[in-house]
């Protein structure tokens, strides 16, 4: 079983990419030491902080370091609608240009190593803004899925799904 869903992720991946290192055998989380696997966790969980560490600061340039840009990269936004590295840039951008300042408080996360270059990470949170027109709006549920792949050395976000309920105004 565990194979089946291994090997979903990593066609979901964009394993194909020519970016991606694919001549590097890869480890099933089965058969890693709990040392590896923790390390795995570590790298992921510091990754994430400083992905939401650039959202807090509305860098949209920084923030998008994270993800892979490659043709096989998708998102899935709030709204339901499909992306690819492109659109989630956009829109992320077009977000944060109508922010004074943007608050992400984390309530849970999920790191599942899934081999030693593949990671689920799922995570939920609040977020409070306040918008340029001074105007503070809060998400009180915002739910995401981010799957890391490891390419050439380095942890890189290849699918992206966020859900959330629509803001409330906050007075």
């Amino acid at each position: 079983m565990l194979a089946v869903v291994t090997a979903l992720f990593l066609f979901a991946a964009g394993c194909s990419s020519p970016a991606k290192d694919n001549d590097a055998k890869t480890t099933a989380v089965s058969a890693m030491a709990p040392e590896q696997k923790q390390a795995i966790e570590q790298e992921i969980s510091s990754l994430v902080n400083g992905f939401f560490q650039q959202v807090e600061k509305l860098d949209i340039e920084t923030c998008m370091t994270y993800f892979e840009n490659t043709p096989d990269f998708q998102a899935v936004n709030p709204d339901g609608t499909f992306g690819d590295y492109n659109a989630l840039k956009k829109l992320n951008a077009d977000g944060f240009s109508q922010m004074k300042t943007l608050s992400v408080v984390p309530t849970k996360e999920v790191i599942r190593v899934l081999t030693d270059s593949l990671v689920l990470y799922t995570f939920s949170m609040e977020q409070d803004a306040t918008l340029k027109t001074g105007q503070k709006i809060k998400y009180e549920h915002v739910a995401g899925t981010m799957l890391f792949t490891k390419i050439n050395g380095a942890w890189k976000a290849t699918f992206y799904h966020e859900s959330a309920l629509a803001p409330v105004a906050v007075k």
